[in-house]
């Protein structure tokens, strides 16, 4: 009896690596995309004749899952790191240099006097090298520890706009051991993040391991093409866009009905085996006939919801030193910008002295006013806000704005347990196989990597 197809839910980079891997193997597979087109968040807009990234520009170099997926598309000669690389962040109208750090918690209590952290601040960090040790037990939020050891304003003006910046999350709410492995090593390594910080760069410098960052020249986008090539001329994998999916399970085979939202066109499909890629949310929409309790679960975890714009202004519209890459916003200051990351700066091909180009983000977890405004309003309100981050008039530029709601998942404290209770429930369903950004990391090489196991 021939082999049924596996069917893949979900058409971002972690279903694409499924599907891949099933194609490599000669395995039959048919993947399923509610929009118009495979790729998910690796997405590009054009604005002003320019391809630029309206979803992630680059990936951690030094998790190889990526890396080898870009070298076996046959791109690995694309591969590019960021050519800027110094970041700022803005706090009282001015921009400030980052500390030596890991994640955010710094390598120094000593800032200067440069007005990042106030000299009371220091003083409470400071602290920090001779509080005995205080690790609790298990799991801890970001904010309990940071708080704790270092004080308010290192956390609000260092650790939580980088931390809470990768998934507009709230670093007070963030589980370290789900979310941030890193830190969990750093509090371990020392009773003083301080100490423990120094001790993790001198590492790094005694052996340097290149780039933290890499993408691909022309733009991600060139891996989700080159994807969708080899799946399409695969002989075993099918890809159908535009489809939404309805799933029945029953003595152990799964029903799939497939239709075509463009078309009157269906597809009913077998199969004892099925792959959700999903998000959470999704996830839980799909599965809410045939394992309520895996649905209420996956129901139960919080996304945020973001929008970049993707701005290109007429040279010299700010003064910003080429090396820098960005500038990241705290809560604390009150704007509704989260993120201002200068493209034009940090990648060669972007790079032209005809142009500015400038990736916005905004949005936030607890922060979604903006997304009750019209995109002519929020287009104004970002100008309005670079204009005083920057310190120069906005002008009118080429602009898109891509909205991802639900986007992010937030990995709060008991996120592990709560994924352990997710699969020991699904696993009471045959066939049945979940993963995704919301189980093993946000970043696209955990998504590689989830995609392959699964």
């Amino acid at each position: 009896m021939s082999e049924s197809p596996t069917a893949i839910i979900g058409g971002g980079i972690t279903g694409l690596t499924a599907a891949y891997k099933q194609h490599l193997a000669g395995r039959p597979a048919v993947l399923f995309e509610r929009s118009d087109k495979i790729g998910g968040k690796i997405a590009e807009t054009t604005v002003a004749g320019l391809a630029i990234p309206t979803g992630p520009d680059a990936f951690l170099a030094r998790r190889p899952e990526f890396t080898a997926l870009v070298e076996q598309l046959g791109l690995g000669d694309s591969l590019i790191s960021p050519t800027a690389t110094s970041p700022r962040i803005y706090r009282s109208g001015r921009l400030h240099r980052l500390p030596p750090n890991v994640l955010g918690v710094p390598a120094t209590a000593e800032f200067g006097d440069g007005g990042l952290i106030s000299s009371e601040g220091q003083t409470r960090a400071q602290q920090d090298l001779v509080a005995p040790a205080d690790l609790p037990e298990g799991d801890e939020t970001v904010g309990s520890l940071v708080r704790r050891r270092l004080g308010d304003e290192v956390f609000e003006y260092l650790v939580d706009p980088l931390l809470g910046g990768i998934n507009a999350g709230d670093s007070d709410r963030l589980s370290i051991q789900a979310g941030v492995p890193q830190l969990d090593e750093l509090r371990k390594r020392d009773a003083s993040l301080i100490a423990a910080a120094q001790a993790t760069l001198a590492d790094a410098r005694a052996n340097p391991r290149g780039p933290v960052f890499h993408s691909v020249s022309g733009g991600l986008n060139r891996v989700i093409d080159r994807l969708s090539t080899e799946l399409h001329s695969s002989p075993t994998v099918e890809v159908r866009t535009s489809t939404d999916v309805r799933l029945q399970h029953s003595d152990g085979l799964w029903s799939v009905t497939a239709a075509n939202s463009n078309s009157d066109s269906e597809l009913m499909l077998e199969s004892d085996k099925v792959i959700v890629t999903t998000p959470a949310w999704a996830g839980a929409e799909l599965l809410s006939e045939t394992n309520s309790t895996t649905a209420e679960l996956l129901a139960s975890i919080d996304y945020s919801s973001v929008a970049l714009a993707t701005l290109v202004f007429a040279p010299e519209t700010f003064d910003v030193d080429p090396a820098v890459s960005g500038i990241l916003v705290p809560r604390a200051a009150g704007h509704t910008v989260t993120a201002i990351s200068f493209a034009s700066n940090k990648w060669p091909d972007l790079a032209g002295d005809d142009r500015q180009i400038l990736r916005v983000s905004v949005g936030r977890r607890n922060d979604e006013s903006w997304m009750s405004q019209s995109e002519a309003e929020l287009l104004t309100t970002i100008l309005d806000d670079l204009g005083e981050i920057l310190g120069s008039d906005a002008g009118s530029p080429d602009a898109k704005i891509t909205t991802w709601r639900r986007s992010l998942p937030q990995y709060d404290l008991g996120h592990r347990e709560k994924v352990a209770a997710i699969m020991q429930a699904a696993a009471k369903t045959r066939g049945l196989n979940l993963t995704g950004a919301w189980r093993d990391g946000l970043g696209l090489p955990a998504c590689v990597a989830a995609g392959q196991a699964t």
